[in-house]
């Protein structure tokens, strides 16, 4: 496993974490795109953690190098912001998975073993019904409309995950034209729904262990990434 990213100190948390599983090695660390791709020509790695934003090469330019390559190892971008843009253009460079900072490393283990091990969600009951019950044991009130937006966002982006990318520019239109009303109504409902419960204590729930910055509320797209990884993984 490689880690390119130019926060050096996020870099060491994850190596740390990641070097503590049983089933997980980290071969390289780069602190900006040119070092990535360099280290990658003498280690074989079957996954890459690459930050987006970085010095000399940016992610980007990183996986367009990869593309041109015979054998590259899967790439899962780390991003401190969703812009659709970007976004499109790293899948349309073969990025496998999204997640958006700030993540838990419990979160970030669980998707790297997705990557490796083609893990698929169970399905011995509906996911529409898994994600509805998982919301309720995690504290969001089924009563209220951002209980309904945060569980259609979840389901949609189970189907299709960069949507986790195209958040103010899919996912909430897709949702709010459901439902005869506005994007920036869903965007409100869902804000205050997570809010709510984690000032209920939702913060304490298992789901959110490792999460960096546990004194603040997760925004909606880290909330709706965190709730899909779970799903994919139980």
């Amino acid at each position: 496993m490689g880690i390119a990213d130019d926060n050096r100190e996020m870099v060491e948390l994850i190596r740390q974490h990641l070097s503590a599983q049983e089933d997980m090695e980290v071969v390289c660390v780069a602190y900006n795109g040119e070092s990535c791709l360099e280290k990658l020509e003498h280690v074989e790695a079957d996954v890459l953690l690459l930050d987006i934003i970085m010095p000399h090469l940016d992610g980007l330019g990183v996986l367009e190098a990869l593309m041109n390559q015979k054998s590259s190892p899967a790439v899962i971008m780390l991003s401190a912001f969703g812009k659709d843009e970007v976004s499109q253009q790293a899948v349309s460079l073969g990025a496998a998975y999204f997640l958006l900072k700030p993540f838990s490393l419990d979160q970030l283990v669980n998707k790297i073993r997705l990557v490796v091990n083609g893990v698929q969600p169970s399905q011995a009951e509906p996911v529409e019904t898994k994600v509805g019950t998982t919301l309720r044991e995690i504290g969001i009130a089924p009563h209220i409309k951002g209980f309904t937006y945060l569980k259609e966002a979840v389901l949609l982006v189970l189907e299709r995950e960069d949507l986790l990318g195209l958040i103010t520019k899919e996912l909430y239109p897709t949702i709010a034209r459901k439902h005869q009303t506005t994007a920036s109504r869903v965007e409100r409902a869902m804000r205050h729904a997570i809010k709510s419960a984690w000032k209920e204590g939702m913060n304490e729930h298992t789901l959110f262990n490792g999460r960096i910055e546990q004194e603040k509320s997760p925004k909606n797209s880290e909330f709706i990434s965190y709730v899909s990884n779970h799903m994919n993984g139980s």
